[in-house]
């Protein structure tokens, strides 16, 4: 389960990552905001590092029985808890389907993340070598 959700992420991730690097505009309008300089940038800075981060998790996916791998796939429980609050607490304030759709998705990702990181807790110290 923890395989197929660093993969499902992963790609997630490294779509978006894409996306808000080469269509910025398509990214920002879907928030909502206009295409003032300062968003753009911040918007192609989130797109490298939804991209990074999605390149992680795809190459940790097979590698959940070191340190690394299970550091990577707490990585991504931590970003996908935390932007699911941001996005649903902005989805909140500003309204918008494309960020309630995206906080909900963000949400279930990181609640199965908990879920399958919390089945492993046993078999930690005996599974991860040094």
């Amino acid at each position: 389960m923890l395989r197929l959700l660093m993969i499902v992420s992963g790609v997630f991730e490294a779509l978006f990552g894409i996306a808000a690097i080469f269509a910025t505009t398509s990214v920002t309008d879907a928030l909502g905001t206009g295409a003032d300089p300062a968003v753009l940038f911040f918007a192609r800075v989130l797109g490298a590092a939804a991209l990074g981060l999605g390149m992680a998790a795809l190459l940790a996916r097979n590698e959940l029985q070191t340190h690394g791998g299970l550091a990577a796939a707490l990585g991504l429980t931590l970003y996908n808890l935390l932007a699911a609050c941001i996005i649903l607490w902005t989805a909140a304030e500003l309204g918008g389907l494309s960020l309630w759709v995206t906080g909900i998705v963000h949400a279930v990702i990181g609640i199965l993340f908990v879920w399958a990181l919390a089945r492993r807790v046993p078999s930690w110290p005996s599974s991860v070598s040094p």
